[in-house]
């Protein structure tokens, strides 16, 4: 599963690699994002994409009473045309999540260490995720969940799922754009090269939802 991420990037960086024809007010780096805050994401737009936020945890519109109902945080590739949760959104509420790292724990001699997960030339990349509205939902924010596939060698042996990430724009082009019904997508589902991202341990600061600072994503060697 992806239960904790980073976005440290600057706003400039996002919108030149990203191509934004918007972007919101207030962006700060995150160090330690969680489930239930909001996360900065994206949809098509007339021209390019319109970057926003999204409450993180999906509640889908049918739930009637939205405080009895756990958000869904995740959904699995390989279910996904299954679940009454997640199947009326594959065609027109696709959207990406912004990141530059994800958080997993490895037990280890009986204790979880944690580790951040990013890509081996440091830039951010997406998340492909999925979109809600419950207007029953606290403040009335959109709700959206990531979408993960099975974990590849290394990481594998930290965490047997991930992220279903999208590195190149032709692959964010292609799942946004909602003419494109999800079967014509569903390849790009699929579990990132190995050689693509590498794992460092970092601090325990990162175990706690509360610590937002850069002590998070410090390795550990460094403590």
């Amino acid at each position: 599963m992806c239960g904790r991420f980073t976005l440290t990037a600057d706003a400039e960086q996002l919108m030149a690699l990203f191509q934004l024809s918007f972007f919101p007010e207030g962006y700060v780096p995150r160090f330690n994002i969680s489930p239930s805050q909001q996360v900065l994401s994206a949809v098509k737009a007339a021209e390019g994409y319109k970057a926003g936020y999204l409450k993180w945890g999906l509640v889908p519109f049918w739930v009637k009473d939205a405080k009895k109902w756990k958000p869904l945080i995740n959904a699995r590739a390989e279910s996904l045309e299954e679940k009454a949760s997640f199947k009326h959104l594959l065609d027109k509420r696709r959207c990406i999540i912004f990141a530059d790292g994800y958080y997993e724990w490895k037990e280890e001699g009986g204790k979880k260490r944690p580790y951040r997960i990013v890509k081996q030339d440091g830039k951010p990349f997406a998340f492909a995720g999925l979109w809600d509205k419950n207007d029953g939902e606290a403040g009335g924010l959109p709700t959206c969940t990531i979408i993960t596939v099975p974990a590849n060698g290394e990481l594998g042996e930290i965490h047997d799922r991930m992220p279903a990430i999208f590195t190149a724009r032709e692959e964010i082009a292609a799942w946004l754009d909602k003419s494109k019904p999800f079967p014509e997508v569903r390849p790009l589902l699929k579990t990132a090269p190995e050689n693509l991202f590498y794992a460092y341990e970092v601090s325990p600061a990162v175990n706690s939802p509360k610590n937002e600072s850069e002590a998070c994503i410090r390795p550990a060697e460094e403590e």
